[in-house]
């Protein structure tokens, strides 16, 4: 963008998809005017200054006679239809629509995309783009973390505990076992929800490739699961899923321990990959300014695009993810008045007294 951007082109700079971290604890629409705070303030204070153009007024007098008003003549004076004191900032909180790829409730953390916030957003004219991105079924990585031994209203992380059973008789090698037949069970689900049998040729040459998108819409399928830490009463599990919610996932680690003869709350839940995007697409709540927003936006129109390449409808495969300087390395970006050296970062501890240190040589 060029120094001293006007409003038409920063306007026309502002729609599309960008990739945001949510802080956990931190609701989506909290998320959401936090991004719109950021874009209003700072897109203002890039805009140059509006031209006050001169109109002629006519100057009125009474006559001297008669005491009628009468023109005598003309003069200038500042035409102050397009005045900021008149007509306001030219970006406005309203003005500015923002819509997030799925719903995330506060106490879960992780990615989130928007159009304009793993959180994809949708801004502007990208919220149109979101229906077309669900229709992809992407799989989202997830790292849960469970506590057995306490359960809490309607199992939610925040929830009060209103259960408690024991949990000592459970292993890491029985939990292991079950995750891993769970893990089968779903791959057989995978199958039957794609409307493909399984002893069908068909269902053999999928099974080659891959696991099978499920076709019908909604449906959680887990594709992948595994037990990454367990010291009692504590334990966290990997999950790839599609079709999924928080509180699908918060019901999951319950249903894990029921089936060993307990129960269990969730106590973290983090989402660290959506589709083509992980953690380093992602933008913190700490760098929300214009610059950040409109180089995170052609980020994501890259990955959407290369995603939309490669994706393939019918199985679910890995695929090889992107980082940031692959995809912008080929590309200089000139945003805005700010220089890269001259960049200043924000200290994330606030010291009261400050970081200023002064060397004292010992005598």
């Amino acid at each position: 963008m060029r120094i001293g951007a006007t409003v038409t082109d920063i306007w026309r700079s502002l729609h599309g998809i960008i990739c945001v971290h949510k802080p956990r604890d931190t609701s989506l629409t909290a998320l959401r005017l936090r991004l719109i705070n950021a874009i209003c303030e700072d897109a203002n204070k890039r805009c140059l200054p509006i031209e006050m153009s001169e109109i002629e007024m006519p100057i009125v007098e009474p006559h001297p006679i008669s005491q009628a008003p009468v023109i005598v003549g003309l003069r200038k004076q500042p035409n102050y239809d397009f005045h900021p004191l008149v007509v306001g900032k030219p970006f406005r909180k309203e003005d500015i629509r923002i819509e997030e790829f799925d719903y995330q409730q506060p106490a879960s953390s992780g990615l989130c995309c928007m159009v304009l916030f793993l959180l994809l957003f949708g801004i502007n004219d990208g919220c149109d783009m979101l229906e077309s991105l669900r229709d992809r079924v992407w799989v989202n990585e997830y790292v849960l973390k469970g506590q057995l031994g306490r359960g809490t209203v309607q199992n939610k992380i925040r929830g009060k505990v209103n259960r408690e059973c024991d949990y000592e008789h459970i292993t890491h090698q029985h939990m292991s076992r079950f995750l891993m037949r769970l893990q089968a069970h779903y791959k057989k689900l995978a199958f039957e929800l794609a409307n493909v049998d399984l002893e069908s040729q068909e269902a053999f040459e999928l099974a080659r490739k891959g696991l099978p998108r499920p076709k019908v819409l909604g449906a959680p399928v887990i594709y992948f699961i595994k037990l990454i830490h367990f010291h009692l009463p504590h334990f966290t599990i990997n999950l790839h899923c599609v079709c999924k919610n928080d509180n699908f996932l918060q019901d999951f680690i319950n249903e894990i321990a029921l089936s060993l003869g307990s129960v269990a709350s969730c106590r973290q839940l983090l989402r660290t990959q959506l589709g083509p995007f992980n953690c380093t697409h992602s933008l913190l709540d700490k760098h929300f300014t214009l610059k950040n927003i409109l180089r995170n936006m052609q980020l994501c129109e890259k990955i959407i695009k290369y995603d939309e390449k490669t994706l393939d409808k019918e199985i679910v495969k890995a695929t090889a993810q992107s980082s940031v300087d692959d995809i912008l390395n080929d590309e200089f970006i000139e945003m805005l008045d700010e220089e890269e050296e001259n960049e200043t970062i924000d200290d994330c501890l606030r010291i009261p007294w400050g970081r200023t240190y002064e060397i004292i040589n010992k005598l």
